[in-house]
């Protein structure tokens, strides 16, 4: 008996290694593959994903994509979909900068008036000379004009210069903003400047935050005492507020008409993240009435996605415009154009039509040598685990580790439209296990017949003594 017990664990045994061995996707598994040439080493790549990627992937999550390096081992990677707006930058600039000097008792309004005049505006504005300095008197501190014009900027901090050569100090300051120099107002907490060196080690606090200042003079004085020394330059760290991230834009080639008159269909050639649709007449001082839709699939309902008012005017020989329909961020394929037909439409001429839309980022691993293989197109490739590559550095960080000094090379064919499309694979590994379970159970079933009869045997002997 036991030894049937142990021919069925075999058998069992046996048939889940065969089930636990699964086979990864490989290279000649997909479509077509572009070549990445890196021109600088990096633990991270990243760039923008290529229109042909968007031609090429079968789902429109772009999951039949992968990466391999050039051992044709597989690498991880994620997609990111840039934002709508670019970071904001900062830029530097020199700020106007006067010293203030006097006498250890004189008011300190006294001395800023005496740099300062009143433009014609009635505006008050500062000379552009230094003042010189008389036998007895002392720096009491500086007087800064952050901006010139009527816009003010936004400053998040200043910058102060001075000699390298320095007697080491640390001095809390005091500012001050006014837009008159007459009236000014403290801000809240104090500045603190120091240059200290101790064996051979120097530690400097060239810095000055400057929240909430938005005004555009600053006076700068000592807590206490007169100031350590003498600046030589205030540079002013500036906030430019990112813009706008230009769309990429993609001409639309054929523009079908649909059924009902000032109706018109197109596809796009792939899953492009679109953000606006760009409807230019053909005729001038064109105005109308347009509603966009979209949808995944031919068979799938339309869904609304954008309406407003479409004209191209020419005033005066001026031309007047309004030819964007913003839809937020799709990925559909088939779109549809109604136009309003009963007030004259777009004319007798097709309409032009641009896409505006933001490719994904590709970052990946570069575990191997290169050059790495952007392999995509393929049904049998499902969607691959999500996680991210950076999630555990800091911003600072992974400006250090990613690196987008790579080149995308021109696409080629792998194992071409055979990898698209859907073929009936057996898995003799998958029959293996079938034909273990089945041979189990005969196997249980024949060894509970032959229990069975033994004990009617036993019986029957029993019963004739």
């Amino acid at each position: 008996m036991m030894r049937w017990v142990c021919l069925m664990l075999t058998l069992l045994c046996g048939g889940q290694l065969l089930a636990d061995s699964p086979k990864g996707l490989e290279q000649d598994d997909f479509a077509w593959g572009i070549r990445l040439q890196p021109a600088a080493a990096s633990p991270f790549y990243q760039l923008e994903l290529p229109l042909a990627v968007y031609r090429g992937v079968q789902r429109a999550d772009l999951g039949d994509l992968r990466l391999f390096n050039g051992q044709g081992d597989r690498l991880p990677h994620e997609l990111t979909l840039p934002t709508a707006q670019l970071p904001d930058r900062e830029r530097i600039e020199p700020v106007a900068l006067f010293p203030l000097y006097g006498s250890r008792t004189a008011d300190l309004q006294l001395l800023s008036m005496r740099i300062s005049r009143q433009d014609s505006s009635g505006s008050m504005s500062l000379e552009q000379h230094q003042l010189q300095r008389d036998r007895e008197e002392v720096l009491r501190g500086y007087l800064l004009q952050l901006w010139q014009g009527e816009r003010p900027l936004t400053i998040r901090r200043l910058q102060l210069r001075w000699a390298d050569a320095s007697t080491g100090f640390i001095k809390r300051l005091r500012l001050e903003q006014s837009d008159d120099l007459t009236h000014w107002r403290a801000l809240p907490g104090a500045a603190v400047m120091a240059d200290l060196a101790f064996a051979g080690e120097r530690l400097v606090r060239a810095e000055i935050p400057l929240q909430g200042v938005t005004q555009r003079f600053l006076r700068l004085t000592p807590v206490s005492g007169d100031m350590p020394l003498a600046l030589s330059a205030v540079d002013a760290v500036i906030q430019e507020n990112g813009s706008a991230r230009p769309p990429v834009l993609l001409a639309v080639d054929t523009l079908y008409s649909g059924a009902q008159e000032g109706e018109y269909l197109f596809e796009l050639p792939g899953p492009l993240p679109v953000r606006a649709v760009e409807l230019l007449p053909a005729e001038s001082n064109t105005i109308t009435r347009a509603t966009l839709y979209s949808r995944p699939a031919p068979g799938s309902p339309w869904v609304q996605r954008a309406q407003g008012t479409i004209y191209r005017l020419l005033v005066q020989e001026t031309p007047l415009e309004q030819t964007a329909l913003p839809v937020g961020r799709v990925t559909d394929r088939y779109w549809r154009l109604t136009v309003d037909a009963a007030s004259g439409g777009l004319g007798r001429q097709q309409p032009t039509i641009r896409v505006g839309w933001t490719p994904h980022r590709l970052r990946f691993s570069a575990r191997g040598d290169g050059p790495y293989l952007l392999a995509y197109g393929s049904a049998a490739a499902g969607l691959p685990s999500a996680s991210s590559l950076l999630a555990d550095f800091s911003e600072l960080e992974r400006g250090q580790l990613v690196s987008e000094q790579i080149r995308a090379g021109q696409p080629f064919e792998l194992a071409g439209r055979a990898a698209l499309e859907i073929r009936q694979v057996y898995d003799w590994k998958q029959w293996s296990l079938w034909g273990v379970l089945i041979l189990a159970t005969l196997l249980l079933g024949w060894m509970a017949w032959s229990t069975l009869r033994q004990m009617n045997r036993k019986d029957s002997a029993s019963g004739d003594s």
